[in-house]
């Protein structure tokens, strides 16, 4: 066997050594081309199971919000409904007739349980009622006497003897039994 023969089945050998080396090389590369598509899809489907479940998630957060939002406009404008109804029976008490006026202001100055001082009243119901409540609540033998000064009020008076007051006005008797009636002015307006 000669040199040649020889280095023809070296280069044979070596031939063949190559062929089955790259066919081999081909044959994982596909294997893994396969494994990394599999990987792929299941890192895809993953996703879109995250991105389905985040997007729902997302949804019903921003559902929470919107109907807490609801909830607080509802409530809030439920809250300036029923200060309008206070308001309102407010101007109702400060526009009474004279003469229920006069009795409501008579009936709450009895029930100061004070004798004696001065009324204070609004600029309005001193010069209209303001002398006649006095000349009534006297009549009882108190000693009231009608202040010059007035009050920033929609109604009712300020009693004053001293440095003791006591605070009449429209407005405070209203805000006191605004809490007791609420419920009732709820049941009311929204039933």
């Amino acid at each position: 066997m000669g040199i040649e023969k020889i280095t023809e089945q070296i280069l044979a050998d070596a031939k063949d050594d190559a062929r089955r080396i790259f066919d081999k090389g081909r044959y994982d590369s596909r294997i893994i081309e396969r494994q990394a598509d599999h990987q792929i899809k299941i890192m895809q489907t993953e996703a879109e199971e995250r991105g389905v479940h985040d997007a729902n998630t997302l949804k019903k957060r921003k559902d929470s919000v919107a109907q807490l939002e609801g909830r607080k406009l509802r409530l809030g404008a439920k809250q300036e409904v029923i200060s309008k109804s206070f308001d309102l029976a407010l101007e109702k008490l400060s526009s009474m007739e004279e003469e229920a006026y006069l009795n409501l202001l008579e009936k709450v100055m009895n029930e100061t349980g004070m004798e004696k001082g001065e009324i204070l009243l609004n600029k309005k119901d001193r010069n209209s009622v303001g002398q006649k409540l006095v000349e009534r609540v006297n009549k009882k033998g108190t000693n009231f006497t009608l202040s010059e000064e007035v009050i920033s009020a929609k109604g009712g008076f300020l009693l004053r003897d001293g440095a003791v007051e006591v605070n009449s006005t429209l407005e405070t008797m209203v805000n006191a039994v605004k809490e007791a009636v609420t419920p009732e002015v709820v049941k009311v307006l929204f039933n």
